[in-house]
């Protein structure tokens, strides 16, 4: 089939509502992903770390987590972003992508479901030789075969789907570019297409869901006739958890894939129900098999347990810490505190530029400066937790701090650190509308987004703080006190807990890791779509647009990079360490306002008007008082 494709993306119309309801969605939408990723996470983390659920069930189980991660991800973000913001659009190659791995993961999850639901029916039917059958050799196979099986299903779909002329209607009836939405819109015959549909999902669907359903049969009548009470209430345990995930899986993909029409006879109610698959089923997976599952609540339980008792048997002693600095050489102490006390004033100089430049200029009063304001405020706050106390410490030799200093230092410092990697989400946000949706611009990023933006990123801030200071108060301190570094940080102080620290350790990476990880990934993704976007823009708004958003990108590498090197993994000392540690505590908060001001016509302009003000209104004070001859009189006794 020839493609006559003459359009270059396409419009989402996803759920048509007042556009209150369209920010209630995106937060809907944004907590759902959240708890999905959360969920699914803990459940992979919690079979990983308890041997006894490593077998061939959970080794199912852990993959469909991974899959439930990928499979929400694939949908939700972009809807939330789409619903927030109003730009619905979406290109063609996005489309084409976005259906490829939709169909990927949503059929290697059919596929999943009949491979747990074979490894029950061993398990239950042929107890005896369950350990022969289920090998580690068949459980890798039947993932394989799994991804194989959703990669051929995937790729025939979307070739299909886009071998079709799209040369009129743009407006795609969904919240994403689902398979039958999609062909909806195409200006050619799509009676092959369906039929190829049907002919593909159908027997998909309905083969695995056989599998499903006549193993489960088997294991009912198994169950029934088991003559131990504790038996049957163990499998029917088990099985009920995933009956429960089979039903509201199969039932809404069975309504939209295995029978003609549906999807299109009732776009309204398609949407709906294609929510409880590519949203609220992944999000509930965790739950169902942690609540109805025994083993798994109690593998959780027993790791909060060996957690508790570790913590309560022994007891914190240490009442203050010692920080070997940067060196042990008094003559590079000296240097070193001349350089940083340099780097300190001007971190405080050029930051308070900026702010005060912002506060007084009208030109500056618009939304991407009064972000930029708040960075630098950020900046000076971020540099006052650490650098003091570096440059007392290169003047003495009792580099001591107390017990309760070292934890609240821990905590303002990741406390400031997260609102500024949260606040620089929101100025991509801003560069996104400015650019992607320059008309809009004042509209959507007016006053209340932009202290909305502020807000949600210091309490960003203060609830990944506070949750990694707690989790670290936890630990007992009873031996080792010493630091090697010139300030607290969690990492270090991590391995100084006498106790074992490898659950501290993943729950650091786990708070500090993935927030660090996932805001760099998306903040990289969405500066290369503006990027795209930009190349379409005159020469002269192309020249301003790549300006400005080469200087984010450059703070969010200088802040990111440093950042994720040293909090992504589990903490093992390098001589890099305090190099890495200097350069995001008191280089980069010097650095940031010297890029915005080197970068930024704007801001260099309106410094220039500022420092001019501030010299022509001294210049006016001293011609009037030599004018005056009042003020040159001297009074004598």
């Amino acid at each position: 089939m020839e493609n006559h494709t003459r359009i270059s993306e396409f419009i989402l119309v996803g759920f048509k509502s007042h556009p209150g309801s369209q920010v209630l969605l995106s937060v809907l939408f944004s907590t759902m992903y959240f708890v999905t990723v959360v969920g699914n996470i803990c459940m992979i983390l919690i079979i990983r770390m308890e041997p006894k659920l490593h077998t061939p069930m959970y080794f199912f189980l852990g993959n469909l987590s991974t899959l439930d991660i990928c499979y929400s991800s694939v949908i939700t973000p972009r809807a939330a972003l789409a619903f927030l913001l109003g730009r619905r659009s979406i290109s063609y190659a996005g489309c084409a992508s976005q259906m490829f791995f939709f169909s990927l993961f949503g059929t290697t999850e059919a596929f999943f479901l009949a491979a747990m639901a074979y490894d029950r029916f061993t398990a239950i039917c042929n107890s005896l030789l369950y350990q022969v059958v289920m090998s580690r050799r068949l459980c890798v196979l039947m993932v394989v075969g799994s991804y194989l099986s959703g990669c051929i299903n995937c790729t025939i779909q979307t070739g299909f789907t886009f071998s079709l002329s799209f040369c009129g209607r743009r407006e795609i009836k969904h919240f994403f570019c689902e398979v039958a939405a999609v062909i909806h819109t195409s200006c050619s015959n799509t009676l092959v297409n369906e039929l190829v549909m049907l002919a593909v999902c159908g027997p998909i669907i309905v083969g695995t869901a056989l599998v499903v359903f006549v193993s489960y049969g088997y294991i009912i009548v198994t169950i029934i006739q088991m003559p131990s009470a504790e038996s049957k209430h163990k499998a029917f345990s088990t099985c009920s958890s995933h009956m429960v995930t089979i039903c509201l899986f199969f039932g809404t993909v069975f309504f939209m894939y295995a029978q003609p029409g549906a999807a299109s006879s009732s776009p309204s109610k398609s949407n709906i129900i294609s929510i409880f698959y590519t949203v609220v089923i992944p999000m509930l997976n965790p739950f169902i098999y942690t609540l109805r599952n025994e083993e798994v609540k109690g593998a959780l339980k027993k790791q909060l347990k060996r957690k508790g008792m570790e913590s309560k048997n022994i007891t914190t002693t240490v009442t203050e810490f010692v920080l070997l600095g940067l060196t042990q050489s008094h003559k590079v102490q000296y240097f070193l505190y001349v350089i940083f006390f340099l780097i300190y004033v001007m971190t405080w100089l050029l930051n308070f530029t900026i702010m005060a430049t912002v506060a007084v200029d009208h030109h500056l009063h618009t939304p991407m400066y009064f972000l930029l304001a708040n960075l630098a405020f950020l900046d000076v706050s971020d540099s006052s937790v650490n650098t003091p106390k570096l440059l007392s410490g290169l003047l003495t030799q009792h580099k001591v701090i107390s017990f309760r200093q070292c934890f609240l230092q821990m905590f303002f410092f990741h406390f400031i650190a997260g609102a500024m990697a949260f606040l620089l989400l929101g100025m991509m946000v801003d560069r996104y509308v400015a650019i992607c949706e320059p008309l809009r611009y004042l509209s959507i990023m007016n006053w209340s987004t932009c202290t909305g933006l502020v807000a949600a990123a210091w309490l960003g801030g203060f609830l990944h703080s506070i949750t990694q200071t707690g989790l670290l108060l936890q630990l007992p301190f009873c031996g080792p006190n010493v630091l090697d570094n010139f300030y607290c940080d969690i990492p270090q102080v991590i391995k100084l807990a006498c106790t074992d620290t490898r659950v501290a350790e993943l729950q650091m990476v786990f708070n500090s890791g993935m927030i660090l990880i996932s805001l760099f990934v998306i903040l990289i993704i969405s500066y290369i779509v503006i990027l795209l976007k930009i190349r379409t823009c005159i020469t002269e708004g192309k020249r301003k647009a790549l300006s400005t958003c080469g200087t984010q990108i450059t703070v969010v590498s200088l802040i990111f990079i440093p950042c994720i090197l040293t909090y992504a993994q589990p903490y093992k000392k390098s001589p890099g360490d305090k190099v890495v540690s200097v350069v995001f505590t008191v280089v980069t908060p010097m650095l940031n306002p010297m890029i915005y001001t080197l970068r930024n016509t704007e801001m260099k302009k309106a410094i220039r008007r500022t420092l001019g003000k501030i010299f022509l209104s001294a210049g006016k004070q001293k011609l009037e008082r030599t004018a005056d001859p009042k003020s040159s009189n001297v009074m004598l006794p």
